[in-house]
């Protein structure tokens, strides 16, 4: 009983920390595109992976999203330049991913995000 305490508090406060950034950012457009492009090469089966470990505690395994306040992927009417500037310098409660995630699997998660449409 003590270590399922345990972790569900661990839990509730990684879910918190990793989604709590209270500014609000502008949009910001991405200033070298060309390095992102030759950079990309992902494989979406990890970006799925990361996807699943690192986002869908907040938008759901499926993009449907799980938290108040986090955005419905499934509903994106985002270009993949748009996601992946808000993967890089977070937006509303989602905090930045740039010291988090390299330029690749953050490319990759924008485009994985497709796949829920």
């Amino acid at each position: 009983m003590t270590k399922g305490l345990f972790f569900t508090s661990t839990l509730a406060i990684f879910m918190i920390v990793s989604c709590e950034n209270p500014k609000k950012l502008d949009p910001v457009e991405l200033k070298d595109q060309s390095s992102l492009d030759k950079d990309a090469q992902t494989n979406l089966n990890d970006i799925e992976t990361i996807y699943r470990y690192k986002c869908s505690i907040c938008h759901g395994k499926q993009g449907v999203s799980i938290i108040d306040g986090a955005p419905d992927l499934v509903s994106s009417k985002l270009s993949v330049e748009e996601r992946v500037a808000i993967i890089l310098y977070g937006s509303g409660t989602m905090p930045p991913q740039k010291d988090v995630l390299d330029l690749p699997t953050i490319r990759g998660l924008a485009v994985f995000i497709d796949s829920f449409e």
